[in-house]
């Protein structure tokens, strides 16, 4: 069984909109939704949970309603909405799906691709490889010190998926200790683990600024959805 978490409980800040930007609409279609929906299209996934602002519960509820979706309010930080999405999870799922609620368009093969590789491996994430020249620079004068080698480098997105112990024992001691990964699959590393990648797919955005909702005006558009 698989149990997938669809994190949306974050403030979007950024966009500066009267609501978080989960709730904004790409098309008529609020991102959230657009995201649940991606996710619950692969037959693969079994549980859907959903993690919302607290104050914005009732309007996730109504947003979902007649979807069979657990909602669950989320925490100060992203890694802590994660957790409180992994304590709603059923007792028998054997594997976790944690995708951002504001990455509206994973494909079935994608997901189905991470799936896949996370089975074999235990951990599996998208990923693509960097197109821009990297430098790294020294902040106070703006002096170039080096080009970074880009060839093993790479933009990690969601999907990320894992065997559940792994993951919730990750979690519960980060928790009890107070450390923040940037993403799950850097707490699985910082706990000794082992993570794959596959490779990620360029429509998969994550909308942050006002480009990125045009970007993903185009994208539906494009996809036709």
């Amino acid at each position: 069984m698989i149990s997938a978490i669809i994190v949306a409980g974050g403030k979007g800040e950024r966009l500066l909109a009267s609501v978080p930007k989960q709730f904004l609409e790409v098309r008529g279609k609020p991102i959230l939704l657009r995201a649940v929906e991606r996710v619950w299209a692969c037959s693969r996934i079994s549980e859907m949970i959903v993690v919302a602002p607290e104050a914005f519960l009732p309007q996730t509820r109504q947003m979902l309603s007649g979807k069979e979706a657990k909602i669950v309010a989320g925490g100060a930080e992203r890694q802590d909405s994660v957790y409180a999405g992994l304590q709603a999870c059923s007792a028998q799922a054997q594997m976790i799906l944690i995708h951002d609620g504001v990455r509206p368009f994973p494909s079935r093969e994608l997901i189905e691709r991470v799936i896949g590789a996370a089975e074999k491996s235990g951990a599996a994430i998208p990923g693509l490889p960097l197109k821009e020249t990297l430098k790294e620079v020294d902040h106070k004068p703006g002096t170039v010190i080096g080009t970074v080698d880009r060839s093993r480098l790479f933009f990690i997105s969601t999907p990320q998926v894992f065997q559940r112990h792994p993951i919730m024992d990750a979690h519960q001691r980060a928790q009890n200790l107070g450390f923040y990964a940037t993403d799950d699959a850097g707490l699985i590393e910082w706990a000794g683990g082992s993570v794959v990648m596959v490779p990620g797919e360029e429509t998969n955005i994550k909308i942050t600024t006002r480009l990125d909702l045009k970007l993903a005006e185009l994208i539906a558009e494009e996809l036709g959805i």
